[in-house]
């Protein structure tokens, strides 16, 4: 390494955007149960969560979850075990995921559209002996439940904590179906009887211990659980609070974003949670009602990803100049945007009295979460923002822990307490992502290619890896894709690449390219594709479409050309759009 060179990990420029309190901040030595606990002293009667307008206040909160912990204690968890929840946002994840923490247990985050086969994987995987179970997905799981290896399963339902009108409206529109409740499957209320009245001693703080483990494709598309950290969690919650934003107690911040990953556990749940917001909770967020939303609830922050804003900015609830003064932060992530579209949504939120720009903020499940954002004012186009108070971001030559300088493109690399403890199970994956660099400090190698300039700011320049990412922000691994396609009959090779979503402004989808072994039977091959893909793949990760190809075209070094792929594919649909 050329020690001449200015570094940005060692200079730090970024640091001139926060205030002397916030660079002298400690971060916490405490668990997740202590420290929402401790910050919310004296505010219990302040609401934490509001759920289709049920107001849940931080002591009901509390107190559920110190309920949680002796339900969970008489099941037997203990310190250092592991329950899985397979659920939507709802308040019981709050709930559990601080009950277990103060035991010094760790719940396990489980998308419930994932397919039954990949559920029981990972739920066997992690050593789980309880599940937490969604009711509406139930049915979906009820045949591989009979053979899950777990001795308790806790149905929770959507309108447990629904006010009575809202409870009515769910159960004629969302049908549950008959659940078989027995001494293996309980009800949320038969489950806080078991612990009601009795006390739990709360875990001491352990900075090796583990707090949640959320899924991630990671940077080869292969799940794999990530295992966050009490430190992890308190370090996003501090970052934000030295942000400079102002946030303040009471403020709403309307969360969105599913709390079985780990954005949503930490960055949309814990964080608020620590600095005293309510918390404004969807099981399942509606972009078309984004509009609706605002205007509802008018919250001072959100995360929200580009396509949203562009529904919120062609909504109907928009339309005669409608005031949104009462943001404080419109919060953008999960994807980049083109100068084009930016201007745009700027503009939009100037005109409808924002004080400030977009938030543009880039990060990944193995820093939980967030590592850099434009926050408070300081903004420059096309930037994903600056590092968070306690990370530092580095950009080296791949494949090297050799740091480049400012302005010269290459990986992005991050470091700081946010990072995770690494991956449940899979010490080679582990390996792979977190290196220990020269500084001795463990660095996530994100797999994304970025600059860093003299001020600070992020810019990402593409993807080492092949990803592709949707409108709405999630993210598809191709890898991934491929090896469950090319095990299905007949298919001699697939390859997936991402095309241009041609209904939205931005944002790819998943192209299946197919090869055959015979090719006398694509139209029956189709069919089990399309079978396939229904029963394993989650819906938004299925291809747009399948397409059967005679060969792979390949790249001068033997490599299957998947820019090649792509481009046919685009120059064929252009030519039927322009035959129409």
């Amino acid at each position: 390494m050329n020690s001449k060179k200015p570094l940005p990990s060692k200079e730090k420029p970024w640091l001139k955007y926060y205030s002397e309190q916030a660079r002298n901040a400690v971060l916490p030595r405490k668990t997740i149960y202590s420290y929402i606990r401790e910050n919310n002293e004296g505010y219990e009667q302040n609401t934490a969560i509001n759920y289709f307008n049920r107001k849940i206040s931080y002591g009901e909160l509390l107190e559920t979850a110190d309920n949680c912990a002796a339900s969970f204690a008489e099941l037997g968890v203990k310190k250092g075990d592991i329950v899985a929840c397979c659920s939507a946002t709802v308040p019981e994840m709050a709930m559990t995921l601080y009950g277990l923490n103060k035991l010094g247990a760790a719940m396990l985050t489980l998308d419930p559209r994932r397919s039954p086969s990949e559920i029981k994987e990972f739920v066997e995987d992690s050593g789980a002996n309880i599940l937490i179970l969604l009711d509406i997905a139930y049915s979906r799981f009820e045949k591989m439940l009979d053979t899950l290896k777990v001795d308790r399963i806790i149905i929770i339902n959507l309108s447990n904590y629904a006010p009575f009108f809202a409870r009515l409206v769910m159960k004629r529109k969302i049908p549950v179906g008959d659940i078989p409740f027995c001494d293996r499957i309980i009800d949320w209320k038969r489950f806080l009887e078991l612990g009601a009245g009795k006390e739990t001693e709360t875990a001491a703080y352990d900075e090796t211990e583990l707090a949640a483990i959320a899924l991630t494709g990671g940077t080869t598309g292969a799940p794999k659980g990530v295992m966050l950290s009490n430190d992890g969690f308190n370090a996003i919650a501090l970052d934000f609070l030295h942000c400079g934003v102002e946030y303040t107690r009471n403020q709403r911040f309307m969360d969105i974003i599913p709390a079985f990953t780990s954005y949503g556990i930490v960055a949309s749940l814990h964080m608020p949670l620590s600095l005293g917001l309510e918390i404004v909770m969807f099981p399942k967020f509606d972009p078309e009602k984004v509009g609706y939303y605002i205007k509802k609830y008018r919250p001072e922050h959100t995360l929200l990803v580009p396509a949203h804003y562009e529904k919120l900015m062609n909504s109907r609830e928009m339309r005669n100049g409608f005031d949104l003064s009462f943001f404080r932060t419109a919060g953008s992530g999960g994807d980049t945007m083109n100068a084009g579209l930016e201007a745009k949504l700027n503009a939009f939120l100037a005109d409808h009295g924002c004080k400030y720009p977009l938030s543009q903020g880039y990060g990944m499940s193995e820093v939980s979460s967030a590592a850099c954002c434009c926050c408070g004012g300081n903004f420059k186009s096309l930037s994903v923002g600056y590092p968070l108070l306690t990370t530092t971001i580095g950009i080296f030559k791949p494949g090297t822990c050799e740091e480049l300088s400012y302005g010269e493109e290459g990986e992005i690399c991050i470091t700081g307490p946010s990072v995770m403890m690494g991956y449940l199970n899979n010490e080679q994956e582990s390996r792979n992502v977190l290196r220990t660099h020269p500084d001795g400090m463990v660095w996530v190698h994100s797999g994304d290619l970025g600059v860093i300039d003299e001020d600070g700011f992020v810019f990402i320049k593409g993807r080492i890896k092949r990803m592709i990412t949707r409108f709405d922000g999630h993210k598809v691994f191709p890898v991934q894709l491929e090896g469950m396609l090319g095990g299905v009959r007949n298919v001699e090779s697939c390859a997936v690449v991402g095309v241009r979503d041609r209904s939205r402004a931005m944002g790819e989808l998943p192209l299946a390219v197919i090869e055959l072994e015979n090719k006398a039977m694509q139209n029956e091959t189709r069919k089990e594709l399309n079978a396939f893909i229904e029963s394993e793949v989650e819906e938004r990760g299925r291809p747009c479409d399948i397409v059967f190809v005679d060969g792979m075209p390949y790249t001068g070094m033997g490599k299957v050309d998947y820019k090649k792929l792509a481009e046919d594919y685009e120059k064929r649909i252009d030519r039927m759009t322009a035959a129409v």
